[in-house]
């Protein structure tokens, strides 16, 4: 696509400064004080004493009922909160900038709300049916690692649904989301093919990747359409709709863990991806819901 001179104006340092101040423009202190609430309280749960903290955290083997809400709000120590607070922000800064562009924040907080009520408790139901059968060494879980990861797996929802809203095309359908989903699924094969050794595992994948991307070919001409008819719109929101699924599928590389034993301990690294498919199952079905009610 050839770039004409209006929008290699938009280049120049002027503009883009208008430009970050125009997609900002619509975040109000509410906003602010919402979005700093979650990473303030977990912070100042680190303070209480640790005997409480512990007593916060899921025992796996031996838990109590509160313990399926509250573990995802309790770290171990400050390494382990600064790596949350690091993921939060990176991605909630996007989707909330995202968001006000597309006018999707009061969306955006609904979901947020509503998983860090449900993906405790759903978690907490995983780990004691499954943990002590494929992962015995971890006895107790705490950490936000899974709401944090949720809010990544909002990201690719919430980008077709703009589209779609912008189209007035169903672009969010079931196929794009087994695409989502079936990309984690091969990030979590290829990541742990030294645990595997199975390369059956990952020539699935990209197999049933393949079809549903056979599928949906359809969509990808409307949705390319989507992403370039406004480059002369904002430069800034101009990349940020190419590079948001671009980073969906990046971020799980660079932050989620790779080494699964450190020390003598086992790493909770499933917990990851079960906030990642809980977040794409979750802004699927609310956003397929929104924009069907919304014809």
């Amino acid at each position: 696509m050839k770039l004409n001179k209006d929008f290699l104006n938009k280049l120049k340092w002027l503009n883009i400064k208008k430009d970050c101040i125009e997609i900002t423009n619509g975040i109000s202190l509410k906003d602010i004080l919402i979005f700093f609430a979650f990473p303030v309280f977990i912070t100042l749960l680190m303070f209480l004493p640790s005997i409480i903290r512990e007593s916060l955290s899921f025992k796996i083997y031996d838990y109590s009922w509160w313990q399926f809400i509250t573990n995802a709000f309790i770290h171990k120590d400050l390494s382990h909160l600064w790596h949350n607070l690091q993921g939060y922000f990176i991605f909630g800064l996007i989707l909330l900038i995202f968001a006000n562009r597309t006018g999707d924040k009061k969306n955006l907080l609904w979901l947020f709300l509503f998983t860090l009520i449900s993906l405790p408790i759903i978690s907490s139901i995983i780990e004691v049916l499954i943990y002590p059968v494929f992962m015995p060494m971890i006895k107790t879980s705490q950490g936000s690692s899974g709401l944090v990861s949720a809010i990544l797996g909002f990201l690719p929802m919430l980008w077709i649904y703009h589209f779609s809203k912008k189209q007035k095309n169903n672009l969010i359908n079931i196929n794009f989301f087994n695409l989502s989903t079936l990309y984690v699924a091969l990030l979590f094969v290829i990541i742990y093919y030294p645990i595997h050794k199975n390369i059956f595992f990952i020539l699935l994948v990209l197999a049933c990747i393949l079809f549903f991307g056979y599928l949906y070919r359809k969509n990808f001409k409307p949705l390319l359409k989507g992403i370039f008819e406004e480059s002369k719109d904002n430069l800034i929101f101009y990349f940020l709709r190419i590079l948001l699924p671009i980073f969906f599928m990046v971020a799980p590389l660079l932050l989620f863990p790779v080494k699964i034993v450190q020390g003598n301990s086992m790493v909770d690294f499933f917990m990851h991806y079960i906030g990642l498919i809980y977040g794409i199952i979750l802004s699927f079905l609310f956003f397929k819901f929104k924009f069907s009610h919304s014809r």
